[in-house]
């Protein structure tokens, strides 16, 4: 929906100056995931290196690039400056500080870095992978031209090609999300006995998680805030009760431990509103200064700092259409695109 209103957007003259002027006052969260320079991922979740520092560089060209302490600042008190904008990254990938760092640190652009605590320390990981990677490594590195995973009720699959395997992986991580925590980590632990043997961990870099030591030296840099991702990456409104605090305030305590620093921020895995329990958002609320979500939006004053909107980047987005969504235009025509 994203790139279909943007590409409307971009064929509209003046839309994106005349949206900009607009939403001014609107503040603004980027997410991240991980950076690549393989020209072949398909991955929604691996921009590439190139097209990341473009958006870089628009944003300091033309917006107010400013930490997402200050930003929730601005909500909570106000006023918002002219066309604030928070950059954040989920996970703690390793490109975060290989490739996404320098650019960030070169421009003086800060960050947020939502780290999920077992994937650094490789607890409760499979392969060391999180599990959409695990199946996205699974999917890629099976031989044959079909999957059948009938016999976990996740249907049969095409990987007659490239493109019918990375779909593949978005349709069983899609039904896996809709399963209750354990049931899914069960799945995954019988499919990697089953066909974990294929896997080749070192064909897959970009999934791989940053060290103990490169979250310390991230953290170590004022230009760089570390936030929590739970431990194990669940969807807090699929997971028990007796579970979330470990994996919400457990994940705050783990970090806090590695890099010697407060932990303030929070961002909630799939980040849905339906992915929210009740009791996961009290928790949050108790325990922390602000969270994001990934529902896609601006942020107004006022707004709830504990269910934070976010503009989603990944791979498929043109520059152009990075600038429409950077302007507010997006908005814009989302009413307008609905009823057509």
């Amino acid at each position: 929906m994203i790139r279909r209103l943007a590409k409307i957007a971009c064929r509209m003259p003046g839309a994106v100056a005349l949206a900009r002027a607009a939403s001014r006052r609107r503040s603004i969260i980027l997410m991240y995931h991980g950076l690549t320079a393989n020209p072949d991922i398909l991955d929604w979740t691996q921009v590439a290196i190139d097209d990341f520092e473009n958006q870089m560089n628009y944003l300091r060209r033309n917006y107010m690039p400013v930490s997402l302490t200050e930003l929730v600042g601005m909500l909570q008190s106000g006023p918002i400056e002219p066309h604030a904008v928070a950059v954040t990254f989920d996970d703690g990938y390793k490109s975060n500080y290989d490739l996404a760092y320098p650019i960030l640190k070169g421009m003086g652009i800060p960050a947020t870095i939502f780290v999920t605590s077992g994937f650094i320390s490789g607890s409760g990981m499979t392969f060391s992978f999180l599990w959409p990677d695990f199946v996205a490594a699974l999917v890629l590195s099976l031989p044959g031209l079909s999957l059948d995973l009938r016999q976990w009720d996740l249907g049969q699959w095409d990987l007659s090609s490239l493109r019918t395997r990375y779909e593949t992986r978005a349709c069983i991580c899609e039904q896996l999300k809709s399963l209750p925590d354990k049931k899914r980590k069960r799945l995954i632990s019988e499919m990697d006995s089953e066909f974990g043997g294929y896997i080749d961990q070192e064909k897959f870099p970009d999934y791989r998680p940053m060290s103990p030591a490169e979250v310390r030296n991230l953290a170590a840099d004022d230009l760089i805030t570390i936030g929590a991702h739970t431990r194990t990456h669940p969807i807090l409104g699929l997971l028990d009760s007796a579970d979330l605090g470990g994996e919400i305030v457990g994940c705050r305590d783990d970090l806090e431990t590695m890099t010697g620093k407060a932990v303030n921020h929070f961002a909630y895995p799939n980040g849905r509103r339906q992915d929210i329990s009740r009791e996961a958002l009290d928790i949050v609320t108790q325990n922390f200064g602000s969270a994001v979500t990934t529902e896609t939006g601006a942020n107004l004053p006022g707004h709830n700092k504990y269910l934070l909107r976010r503009l989603g980047i990944g791979r498929n987005l043109s520059y152009g259409q990075f600038r429409v969504l950077m302007s507010g235009a997006y908005f814009m025509f989302q009413k307008a695109v609905r009823g057509l």
